[in-house]
């Protein structure tokens, strides 16, 4: 970023917090941020909490993206498992018949 920035000085922004919280919360994101410093040096920024949340949301995503790139491209080269794979990966006979339902309940009494 190359815009010029113009540092508000601690002791005026302190002296001008009130008004400047109330206009940054009227004005929302289209709010300009107030960059305060010391020495003409950014050291912190005021901006709207609307604007921090869509901030920290779009962060959120940023670092969550290196993440979905690589589970969609392990989910790529993941196979299909057929139902026999898979109940073989269970432990399951699906070629066994199981039992009718009232030969179950006779045979539990």
């Amino acid at each position: 970023m190359t815009k010029f920035v113009r540092v508000e000085p601690i002791s005026s922004a302190r002296a001008q917090l009130s008004e400047t919280v109330a206009r940054i919360g009227e004005q929302g994101v289209q709010a300009e941020p107030v960059v305060i410093g010391r020495r003409y040096k950014p050291e912190a920024v005021l901006i709207s909490f609307e604007l921090y949340e869509k901030l920290a949301d779009l962060i959120d995503e940023i670092r969550l993206a290196p993440l979905i790139r690589e589970r969609l491209a392990k989910a790529a080269t993941d196979q299909d498992l057929s139902l026999e794979e898979v109940a073989e990966s269970l432990g399951i006979d699906i070629e066994e018949p199981a039992p009718p339902a009232s030969q179950e309940r006779g045979s539990a009494a």
